[in-house]
């Protein structure tokens, strides 16, 4: 049962998306995902084992729920986003985007699939990185991808921190993203967690992002008091 709303219609919603990395290929685990109550699974192909058989029955799991399958890819390279947008997915994360130009390739391979396959895939380009920051005032205003997300964790190593995400350096810059992206009314996404969820809804953040790994951690600590 696909949903009947696309990605882009349910983030126009006021309601804020959690996009869950659900760590690896389990179909238990996105059917438990599922149960309790999940929208939208990532399917991390950048940071996880996940081959690329394994996706589309992790896409099937997921639609037959009515959840979104949103994919992040290792590398922009056209020829591996073309394998994964094969595969069904709603959305695209496309990791370590720079420039326009690279926003344009992306757009075009995006455009190529989905006009063959008749459906909309929604493209997330990925903020993490210096050269991302300083060019960010280009990418907000280049329309050729749908949402940004941004991550704090690269972009502390991009600045020499070496993953520190205590550094106020790093949320400087993490405020130079938000406050350009929101001034082009663009929709973006940053990882979250309930303790942060009300900080980043507030400064206009449409979804966050989060992994199966902290939510058990965190059902385990509550539960086990």
């Amino acid at each position: 049962m696909k949903n009947t709303v696309s990605l882009k219609e349910r983030l126009k919603s006021k309601d804020l998306l959690w996009m869950i990395n659900a760590g690896g290929a389990s179909i238990d685990v996105i059917d438990s995902l599922a149960r309790a109550g999940a929208e939208c699974v990532f399917i991390d192909c950048e940071r996880t084992a996940i081959n690329l058989e394994s996706i589309t029955p992790m896409v099937r799991a997921i639609h037959s729920h009515g959840m979104f399958a949103v994919l992040r890819s290792e590398s922009l390279q056209a020829e591996v986003l073309i394998r994964y947008l094969d595969r069904g997915i709603d959305g695209l994360i496309s990791p370590h985007v720079e420039t326009a130009e690279q926003l344009m390739m992306i757009s075009d391979v995006v455009d190529y699939v989905g006009k063959s396959q008749a459906r909309e895939i929604f493209k997330i380009a990925q903020i993490e990185s210096v050269p991302s920051v300083k060019n960010i005032n280009d990418l907000a205003n280049n329309q050729f991808t749908d949402a940004f997300l941004i991550g704090p964790n690269d972009l502390s190593h991009s600045l020499g921190l070496h993953g520190d995400q205590t550094n106020p350096l790093l949320w400087q810059s993490v405020d130079v993203v938000v406050s350009s992206l929101n001034q082009a009314q663009r929709s973006w996404g940053i990882p979250g967690n309930p303790q942060t969820c009300a900080k980043w809804e507030n400064q206009g953040a449409g979804f966050l992002y989060c992994s199966v790994d902290q939510i058990l951690k965190l059902g385990y600590s509550n539960f086990c008091k």
